[in-house]
């Protein structure tokens, strides 16, 4: 409906989808773009994808109000303040915003503060960041339902409601709470009051502090000049009565071996445990590589003359870095779980997560939604498992990078230079670390120390066995 450039700068509307069938109401925004790069304004409208057709291309009497509030506010505001700055040449999105503003108080939500940071991060890719950002929102949108909540029966029955859901974030079950939440709330009083909420319904410190520096992070406004709060009512600090956001500390995650090899033992005719059994076990023997790099396996990645799988993480994936690569030994239970688990097809993935999307950069949202939604059913029956074998209750995937590691330097004494190379950790501020050479032989000599030595493998010729 309206479509403008001016030297460079671009503004249109814009409905934001999220899911193929496209069938919920979706908010419209004003998108400005100015070298590849875009920031979304969000109009204060949604409409599902049948009505935005009928107010684009129908003149329907229910849509004219909006569509001339839509017209004036371009008409009066946006292509005024884009002309100025193309006149000028002195476009920047940060300049823009204070314009847009007025030089004022922003008048926008604290939702529609983490909705446009959402909406630009998914814009370049960076879902896991967009993730961090979209969970801490739905955390602030609980406290402030509770905090409007007037019984205290209705206060301890939502607490028990989100205790209830906390590993729920798929399915019917899902709580979904929609609260909106203003800047002039955010006190020292609201933090210290959120913070006892979410330590209420079992959210750990370390979670927390997480979560309150996304939430500085937004109050910042880093892509704009101003902060959304004025400094004089800046709610973090060390003194004078702020809000100081809790160290946590990294909490013990590690399992012994002995209780990883109970966890190899467990037989079971539950398909779905079976699958969790096997791919916890994998991603600890294979250097405890996460779930997300498991997923992204491919059976190129397997060197068979080294009889290693070769693989760079996901996380350290940086344009104009050297790569860093993981070299993994293929030890029996790791080829006998392949040929349980794994896909027949040896031109896919190794294991059949994601099945039929293509590892391209344009694919990413995608296949971090399909990691996301198939890690949950994965975490929920490992802690069926712990709780039939009396281990820890928090178990999840998590725990085999921390278990792999600390058994290496607490138990093993493995050299901390090696473990971190064989995990894939930086070791670039250490100099000795550059005479430290690990040869696929040392390395597999290392994990086959970590094989359960009572326990009678299948697998012996480990290449062959895989490749075929």
């Amino acid at each position: 409906m309206i479509h403008y450039r001016n030297n460079g700068i671009g503004v249109k509307l814009i409905r934001k989808k999220t899911t193929k069938e496209d069938l919920n109401e979706r908010r419209i925004y004003w998108q400005i773009t100015y070298n590849r790069k875009s920031v979304l304004y969000f109009t204060g409208s949604s409409f599902t994808a049948q009505e935005w057709d009928d107010l684009i291309h129908k003149q329907l009497r229910k849509h004219k109000e909006t569509k001339e509030t839509l017209q004036n506010f371009f008409d009066k505001t946006l292509r005024p303040l884009i002309d100025e700055f193309a006149e000028n040449n002195s476009f920047s999105f940060e300049a823009f915003d204070n314009k847009l503003m007025g030089g004022g108080e922003h008048t926008i939500t604290v939702n529609e503060a983490f909705q446009n940071k959402i909406d630009l991060l998914e814009n370049e890719y960076k879902i896991g960041n967009a993730s961090i950002y979209r969970t801490t929102l739905n955390a602030l949108m609980r406290f402030e339902h509770y905090k409007l909540l007037k019984r205290n029966d209705d206060k301890t029955a939502f607490i028990t409601c989100c205790i209830e859901s906390k590993y729920i974030s798929v399915g019917k079950n899902t709580l979904n709470i929609i609260e909106e939440i203003s800047f002039d709330e955010i006190t020292p009083e609201f933090l210290m009051e959120c913070e006892k909420f979410w330590l209420d319904i079992g959210i750990s410190h370390a979670t927390i502090g997480i979560y309150m520096r996304t939430l500085r992070a937004i109050i910042n406004n880093n892509k704009g000049e101003e902060p959304y709060i004025s400094q004089n009512k800046y709610p973090f600090g060390i003194k004078g009565g702020k809000y100081t956001i809790p160290e946590g500390g990294r909490r013990n995650i590690a399992l012994p071996i002995e209780d990883i090899w109970k966890i190899e033992n467990y037989e079971t005719d539950n398909e779905g445990l079976a699958t969790a059994r096997d791919i916890f076990v994998f991603m600890f023997y294979c250097n405890g590589l996460n779930f997300g790099d498991l997923c992204r396996l491919r059976y190129e990645n397997i060197d068979a003359p080294s009889e290693e799988i070769i693989f760079q993480r996901k996380k350290t994936l940086r344009k104009g870095e050297k790569p860093t690569f993981i070299y993994a030994p293929m030890l029996p239970p790791m080829v006998e779980i392949i040929n349980r688990q794994g896909n027949k097809d040896q031109e896919e993935y190794i294991f059949p997560f994601l099945n039929g999307i293509e590892p391209t950069g344009k694919n990413e949202r995608k296949i971090k939604e399909v990691i996301n939604l198939s890690l949950d059913p994965i975490n929920s029956s490992l802690k069926i498992i712990a709780n039939q074998l009396e281990l820890d209750p928090e178990i999840s995937t998590s725990y085999t990078r921390n278990s792999y590691i600390t058994h290496l330097v607490s138990e093993m004494f493995v050299n901390p230079i090696v473990v971190r190379k064989m995990v894939g950790h930086s070791t670039k501020k250490d100099v000795t670390a550059g005479y430290v050479n690990l040869t696929a032989k040392k390395r597999r000599e290392i994990n086959m120390k970590l094989l359960n030595p009572e326990k009678k493998y299948l697998a012996i010729n480990i290449g062959r066995k895989v490749m075929g």
